[in-house]
C-alpha cells in the first residue's frame, strides 16, 4: 500500500521541481547561452547588388518619339561595330519621308517658277527702257532740227525731249527696283528650297537611324525601360522615346557593383572604404574592391517602401568570366578591430537606463560597457570576460531553446 503512494506520487513531484525550475529562469540546458569571444573584429555592412561595367558604351533610341521596336538583338550577344542591334517601325517615317520630299519638289517647282517670272519681268521692263531711249534719240534729233525754226516750235520741242528723258530715267529706276524686286523673290524660294532640301536630308536621316547599329564591339546588354507600369528591360513591341537608352556596350575589363544601403546605415559608409565581394556565379573567387560613389539622395525601394541609399563599388582584380548583370553579395567594411571581446547582440539587454547581460551561470544582471556593433554581434569594452558564459534569454522571460 506504501509503496502504490511512492508511485502515484513521483510524477507530481518531477512537475513540480520542473515548475520550479522554470519559474527560476533555469540554469539548466532549458536556458540558450552564448560564449564571448576575443579576438579580431570587423564592423561591416552585407548588402547584395548587381555587376555592370565600369564602361560602357551607350546605344541611345533613335530620334523620334514613340518608336516601337520590331526586332531587337538578344542580349548577351556579341556584335561587332556595324551590326545592327535593333530596328524601330518605319510606317511613320516613312511617310513623314515622303511628305518631305513632295515639299521639296515643289520648291524646286516654285523656284525655277520665279527665275522665270523675273526673267521674263525683266526683258519687259528692259524692252520699255529701250524703247524710251530710242524715243530720246529721236527728240534729240528732232531738237536740233527745229533751230531754224520759229522760237515757239523750238520751245515746243525742248519740252518734248525733255518729257522723253523724264519716261527714260523712270524707265531706269523701274528697271533698278524690278531687279531688286526679283533678286529678292528668288532669294526667298531658294531659302525655301534649301529649308525643304534640308527637311528632307533629316527624314532620310531619321529614317536611317530607325535601324540602331552598334557604334562598336561589345557584348549587348539591355537597359531597363518604363513600360506597361513597371520597370524593366526592353523587349519588342515596346515603344520608347526619344533620349533613351535601349541597351549598352560594356566595357568587360573593369567592373563595379551597383547596390544600395538603408538609411539607418549610410552614416557608417565613406568613398574609397574596403568592401568584400562574392558574385553567386563564381563563388570560388574572392573579390575585392572599394566605395567608389554614394548617393546625396534617398530613394525608395521595394514594396515597403525602404528608404534607402544607392552605393557603387569598384572591383579589383581578376574579373575574367564576369558578366554585367551577375548578382553580387557585398561586405562593406567600416573599421577593423584587434584583440577584443565580443559576443552575440542577443545577449545584450537593456534595464532602464543601463545595458546589461546575464552570467550563463545565474546571478542578477551586470552593467557592461559596448563598442562597435557589427550585424550579428558587438564589442564589450568593460563587464565581460573571454570565454564567459551568458545568457541569451532574461529571467523571467519564460523562453526554452526552441524560443531563442
Amino acid at each position: 500500500m506504501n509503496r502504490n503512494r511512492v508511485w502515484w506520487l513521483a510524477p507530481i513531484v518531477v512537475v513540480v521541481v520542473g515548475f520550479l525550475m522554470w519559474r527560476g529562469g533555469g540554469d539548466g540546458a532549458a536556458v540558450p547561452t552564448t560564449k564571448a569571444v576575443r579576438g579580431d573584429f570587423v564592423v561591416a555592412t552585407s548588402t547584395g547588388g548587381e555587376l555592370a561595367a565600369v564602361n560602357s558604351v551607350p546605344v541611345p533610341a533613335p530620334r523620334g518619339w514613340n518608336n516601337k521596336v520590331v526586332t531587337l538583338t538578344d542580349e548577351g550577344t556579341s556584335v561587332d561595330r556595324g551590326d545592327t542591334l535593333a530596328v524601330f517601325d518605319t510606317d511613320q517615317q516613312q511617310q513623314r519621308l515622303e511628305e518631305r520630299r513632295t515639299s521639296y519638289e515643289q520648291a524646286q517647282a516654285q523656284l525655277e517658277n520665279q527665275r522665270a517670272t523675273n526673267a521674263k519681268t525683266l526683258a519687259q521692263k528692259e524692252a520699255t527702257l529701250q524703247r524710251q531711249k530710242l524715243a530720246l534719240e529721236r527728240a534729240i534729233l528732232n531738237t536740233e532740227a527745229m533751230r531754224f525754226e520759229s522760237a515757239s516750235r523750238q520751245r515746243q520741242q525742248e519740252l518734248e525731249q525733255r518729257r522723253v528723258e523724264l519716261d527714260v530715267r523712270e524707265a531706269e529706276q523701274d528697271l533698278a527696283a524690278q531687279r531688286d524686286i526679283a533678286a529678292a523673290e528668288l532669294a526667298g524660294k531658294e531659302a525655301e528650297v534649301r529649308k525643304s532640301q534640308l527637311d528632307l536630308q533629316r527624314a532620310e536621316s531619321d529614317l536611317a537611324t530607325l535601324t540602331v547599329t552598334a557604334p562598336d564591339s561589345g557584348l549587348v546588354v539591355h537597359k531597363k525601360i518604363w513600360a506597361g507600369g513597371e520597370t524593366r528591360k526592353i523587349r519588342v513591341g515596346d515603344a520608347v522615346w526619344n533620349g533613351w537608352t535601349i541597351m549598352e556596350l560594356p566595357d568587360l575589363s573593369a567592373f563595379l557593383v551597383r547596390t544600395w544601403v538603408h538609411e539607418v546605415d549610410i552614416h557608417r559608409l565613406e568613398l574609397d572604404q574596403e568592401v568584400e565581394v562574392t558574385v553567386d556565379a563564381v563563388q570560388d573567387r574572392a573579390l575585392q574592391g572599394k566605395v567608389t560613389r554614394i548617393a546625396t539622395l534617398a530613394r525608395q525601394e521595394g514594396d515597403d517602401k525602404l528608404k534607402v541609399f544607392d552605393v557603387d563599388v569598384e572591383l579589383s582584380g581578376d574579373v575574367s568570366e564576369l558578366l554585367p548583370g551577375m548578382t553580387a553579395q557585398c561586405r562593406i567594411i567600416h573599421q577593423r578591430l584587434s584583440d577584443v571581446v565580443r559576443v552575440s547582440q542577443e545577449a545584450i539587454f537593456r534595464q532602464g537606463e543601463q545595458t546589461v547581460v546575464y552570467p550563463g551561470g545565474g546571478g542578477g544582471p551586470r552593467e557592461v560597457t559596448l563598442g562597435p556593433a557589427g550585424e550579428d554581434d558587438v564589442v564589450v569594452t568593460e563587464g565581460v570576460d573571454a570565454d564567459e558564459e551568458l545568457r541569451l534569454v532574461a529571467p523571467g522571460d519564460h523562453q526554452t531553446d526552441g524560443d531563442s
